[in-house]
């Protein structure tokens, strides 16, 4: 199977990031003048930690000194803290000079919340420009904070398995047929009981926690619209039915993840309704306007207004209680809609909020950004998904326009950059892009390479519903025609799981990782690299483990040369691979991945 130089299919996760043009003027509008954007060292502060601030300045202004105001009583009382120069480097995009500063925070104990802001003090005046927002404002400038408590990262996190579910379109439940299911951009009538009926369907297949998608009340199919986050869409069911779900799922040991839309509302809300009416609305300030009554909205979609949350805000406040609540009810973590939406010292306070009901809360935001960015929400959020890494197995396993060397480089690098607590959630696909599928067309060989994959790489991997019986979409999302993002979010097929083989498939891939979990938890290194076979090995440490993939269409045969003679086992399908000489010598078919260690055997799906 040929790839495609430089040609990459127009998911457009990130937008326009990525491309050139488009990212140059991002970088030039992302540093110009005083920046800090939660750059810390340690990147997940802990008690007693010192910690390290960075800040930038570009030299097209004259810039004094930096300097943070720092609180530890919520700004009862603050103190004045200068940073120090720490070396200058010249920025090609941007054709100027970039400075960096830094500063090193004191130890806090257990529990502290230090809360800063940081401004440039310009030379001969008491003029000062606050970070990010360029402001000249202290009362408008941006807040920052740093939670000195447990670790962000709870065991069974690092341990899940999970299911997404876009519940519209999951199940109706009962044994009831779907309403409709021809529409769709309209309600097709899945709930929570259909849910709760599949929860055995989904144990035996390995998995252990669920992400639901909205579930709060809403107008729309998708939910990501909320006009009540204390009641459930009763279209969906009643609070009894999630109450029955959720001590169903935790009697199986499966953990129940809700999508989380604190960023926006839908323009039905009733708080939003009276705030856009009247001027004088105990809920003005819970929206952010332009100029009353126009307001800002979720990338200017006029249905989703965008919600204060900035410190001190009594949306903020709102919302850390919901998310208490559910926590409360029994949810066991939270998927953060649209994450990079409010200031990231929301989330700071959003994971304190959590930790205080459940100490081993889950939380993973929505940040189509790049890796530095993503990085920097560590301290509040307990991770991101990996959008980073869904790209390139999209691009190499999905179209097929990304070398396999490229991947292989990629993942030798990513992991690496992120802290081991930072937890990047692994997917191939979800509601908001087109269906792995699609882009394979419909090889399911293709689909098992990706699913291999993710098996075994650090991120806890996300599976979207019907992925298990290859299920696919009519069309692109981006076609001419095409009815949005909708086109991904067809109804589950569910007769279609007693044919389906991928079940059996999944099943064995979190048995093996399950009973060898330093396949994920040690990082993979290249092996072999041959883009003319179209081939990749990646190996552990001490070659006690190895992975491999043959994208072509034909057999390809291998020597890789190992510390030891004893036999490789096959973990996957099973049986042995003998060494000769200390060479391991395997054929692998076409399009095909194999799974091999030194440290034991299985039996299992041939």
């Amino acid at each position: 199977m040929a790839t495609i130089e430089g040609q990459h299919p127009p998911d457009r996760i990130f937008g326009e990031l990525g491309q050139p043009e488009y990212t140059a003027h991002w970088t030039i509008s992302r540093l110009r003048g005083v920046h800090h954007q939660g750059q810390k060292t340690p990147v997940i502060p802990r008690p007693n930690d010192r910690v390290q601030l960075t800040a930038t300045t570009t030299l097209d202004q004259s810039v004094e000194v930096v300097v943070a105001w720092v609180t530890t009583d919520e700004w009862a009382t603050q103190k004045e803290v200068a940073f120090e120069k720490n070396g200058l480097s010249w920025n090609s995009v941007m054709w100027t000079y970039l400075q960096e500063w830094r500063l090193t925070l004191p130890p806090q104990p257990e529990g502290a919340m230090l809360r800063y802001k940081i401004g440039a003090r310009l030379p001969g005046s008491d003029a000062l420009i606050f970070a990010e927002t360029q402001s000249g404002s202290f009362e408008k400038a941006t807040h920052y904070s740093l939670f000195y408590g447990a670790d962000t990262l709870p065991e069974w996190a690092k341990e899940a398995i999970v299911y997404q579910i876009f519940l519209d379109r999951f199940d109706p439940g009962e044994g009831k047929l779907w309403p409709q299911n021809q529409d769709i951009n309209q309600i097709f009538g899945g709930t929570l009981r259909g849910v709760t009926e599949k929860l055995p369907y989904l144990q035996a297949m390995g998995f252990n926690a669920l992400w639901l998608t909205p579930i709060f009340e809403s107008p729309s199919q998708h939910g990501y619209d909320t006009t009540d986050y204390a009641k459930i869409n009763p279209r969906m069911g009643t609070l009894e039915d999630f109450r029955v779900l959720v001590d169903a799922a935790h009697r199986l040991d499966i953990r129940i993840i809700l999508d989380f839309v604190a960023n926006h509302c839908s323009n039905k809300h009733p708080f939003f309704l009276d705030a856009r009416q009247n001027s004088d609305s105990e809920f003005h300030d819970w929206f952010v306007w332009k100029d009353w009554p126009e307001y800002e909205s979720f990338y200017d979609v006029r249905n989703l207004p965008k919600i204060n949350l900035a410190y001190g805000s009594p949306a903020r406040e709102y919302m850390l209680k919901m998310a208490r609540h559910w926590l409360e009810l029994g949810v066991d973590g939270y998927r953060l809609d649209h994450a990079h939406g409010p200031e990231m010292d929301f989330w700071v306070d959003f994971r304190r909020a959590c930790a205080s009901v459940k100490p081993d809360v889950w939380t993973f935001g929505e940040i189509t950004q790049p890796a530095d960015v993503q990085r920097n929400y560590g301290g509040g959020l307990g991770g991101t998904l990996d959008f980073l890494l869904s790209q390139r197995l999209r691009w190499t396993f999905g179209a097929q326009t990304q070398r396999l060397s490229e991947l292989g480089a990629f993942i030798e690098s990513h992991f690496e950059y992120f802290p081991e607590s930072f937890s990047l959630p692994s997917f191939i696909d979800n509601h908001d892009m087109d269906r792995f599928m699609l882009l394979a067309k419909g090889d399911q060989r293709l689909l098992k390479l990706a699913l291999l994959m993710l098996a075994v790489l650090p991120g806890p991997p996300i599976i979207y519903y019907g992925t298990e019986i290859a299920l696919s979409q009519e069309r692109s999302i981006h076609s001419p025609g095409a009815l949005g993002f909708d086109e991904s979010r067809r109804a589950m097929a569910w007769e279609e799981v007693d044919s389906a083989d991928l079940p059996d498939y999944l099943q064995r891939l979190w048995e093996v990782r399950g009973q060898y979990p330093d396949l994920y938890c040690k990082p993979w290194h290249v092996v072999k690299a041959d883009d003319h076979r179209d081939i990749l090995v990646l190996g552990k440490d001490e070659d006690a483990a190895f992975f491999l993939t043959n994208r072509s269409e034909r057999d390809v045969q291998l020597s890789i040369p190992v510390k030891q003679n004893k036999p490789y086992h096959y973990l996957i399908r099973g049986g042995a691979c003998p060494v000769e000489n200390r060479i391991l010598k395997l054929t692998l078919p076409p399009v095909s991945g194999m799974l091999l260690s030194s440290e034991g055997s299985f039996g299992g799906v041939p």
